[in-house]
């Protein structure tokens, strides 16, 4: 296939940093370096890690790319459409993928009858996102291109199904098959942008490239799925496990739907009070902090397992194990975020043009809400471990309400800036509550 020279790439980086290490850490150590399920995680997280940050980089260049080619207006259409529909994704997510990731862990025995179970949720739940974004689109916006595009953005939903199998790959740590997926899917994709851009193709026709961009990563899952012997005839449908899978889910899903909302309502808000180009303007900002947002994810599917596993060895090294994993994930937003607020001006010049510079101040706000988005995302996947889904939604209905009040009054007051300072504010409203919380029941 066209991508083995990416595939080769980083298997050798991974292979040279575990070579690096060997001959770094203390020879007392190196045991650790070689023990069969260090290796195991560490591959896992290195080729998520890895594979998933070339995908952004290379979305996010093109994206640069797009930005400056259809100018802060049609650019901010494009993101208002994206930000739009995604309020309704958690309808088409169910918040099952957690309960499945946890079941396959738990029962790899009834791996056939959860993929299927959760494909024909999935379905279901696709077609219902479908009508439901397309008839707020009809009912919220009177332009009649917008609604187009909309309504087209939303046939997206359609094609999610599949990713029960990327579901499926997490669960057996086995990220690189998620990965050469998602790298022939990133490239394809990016081949359809380029050629938009040369041709000189307009916002219907990208929203389009958006739409069907889960094809192709889809169907190079359902190869590599077969390639483990493995097959789709045997999945079944059980209507007593759709039952139990969404009785776990329905908290998850709705702590979704806020999680959607305060995600996703600044650049909707921004659009219905500022107008499209404002929108465009703030992308640029948020487009570069979303780089990173992988990051939390990747560490989160490839190392919380082995967090779950030391549940066995005894609470105190379980709990241990989750604070190690809370100050991994804060260094590492620290590590991004300072320099980033520092080079803001550099990086939106390099990147999008001058035409872009009034995002700046937005870039040196928003980045700062990476540290309570990390930091949440942890929290987040010990809550799911721990059956205590409706904590999430909570604390995420929580975060919505706050950033959906604030930005009604900072967007007037102070316009984008505002916008970032409110997202900054509500992202660390759930993490502090949680860690409030937990600090009270101590005591």
């Amino acid at each position: 296939m066209t991508s083995q020279p990416l595939y080769n790439t980083i298997k050798s980086m991974i292979d040279a940093i575990l070579n690096k290490l060997n001959k770094l850490v203390p020879q007392k150590w190196r045991w650790v370096l070689n023990h069969e399920g260090f290796r195991k995680y560490f591959k896992n997280t290195g080729w998520m890690f890895f594979g998933q940050m070339f995908s952004l980089l290379v979305s996010f260049f093109i994206g640069a790319w797009i930005a400056r080619y259809l100018g802060p207006k049609n650019y901010g259409i494009v993101n208002y459409v994206i930000a739009f529909v995604g309020l309704f994704g958690f309808i088409s997510y169910l918040g099952i993928d957690g309960i499945l990731n946890r079941e396959l862990v738990n029962h790899p025995e009834k791996r056939d009858e959860l993929l299927g179970t959760a494909f024909v949720l999935k379905l279901f739940s696709g077609c219902l996102a479908l009508i439901v974004a397309s008839a707020a689109a009809l009912i919220f916006n009177s332009n009649n291109l917008i609604r187009a595009l909309l309504i087209l953005f939303s046939l997206s939903y359609l094609i999610q199904a599949p990713s029960v199998i990327n579901i499926y790959f997490q669960a057996e740590v086995k990220a690189k098959e998620n990965i050469k997926a998602q790298l022939i899917g990133t490239l394809i994709s990016s081949i359809l942008k380029v050629a938009l851009i040369l041709f000189g193709g307009g916002v219907i026709w990208l929203v389009l490239i958006y739409a069907v961009d889960f094809i192709w990563q889809s169907q190079f899952l359902f190869y590599f799925y077969k390639q483990q012997g493995l097959k789709f005839s045997a999945w079944r449908y059980k209507s007593e496990l759709a039952r139990s899978i969404w009785h776990d889910g329905w908290p998850l899903m709705l702590s979704l739907a806020a999680a959607s909302i305060y995600l996703k309502i600044d650049q909707v808000m921004i659009g219905k009070i500022m107008g499209e180009m404002a929108v465009g303007i703030y992308a640029a900002g948020v487009k570069i902090t979303e780089i990173f947002y992988f990051i939390p994810s990747v560490v989160c599917v490839s190392l919380f397992p082995a967090i779950i596993n030391a549940k066995k060895a005894g609470r105190e090294i379980y709990e241990k194990r989750l604070r190690d994993f809370y100050y991994l994930l804060i260094f590492l937003a620290l590590i991004i975020t300072l320099p980033i607020a520092i080079l803001a001006k550099p990086i939106i010049s390099l990147l999008f043009g001058a035409q872009y510079l009034a995002a700046v101040p937005i870039l040196r706000i928003y980045i700062w809400s990476s540290l309570g988005l990390f930091l949440w995302t942890g929290m987040g996947q010990y809550l799911t471990a721990e059956n205590r889904t409706r904590i999430i939604f909570w604390l995420n209905l929580l975060a919505m309400l706050v950033n959906v009040i604030i930005n009604l009054i900072f967007i007037p007051l102070w316009g984008l800036t505002g916008a970032a300072w409110a997202t900054l504010i509500a992202y660390s409203v759930a993490p502090l509550s949680l860690f409030i919380f937990q600090r009270k029941n101590n005591r």
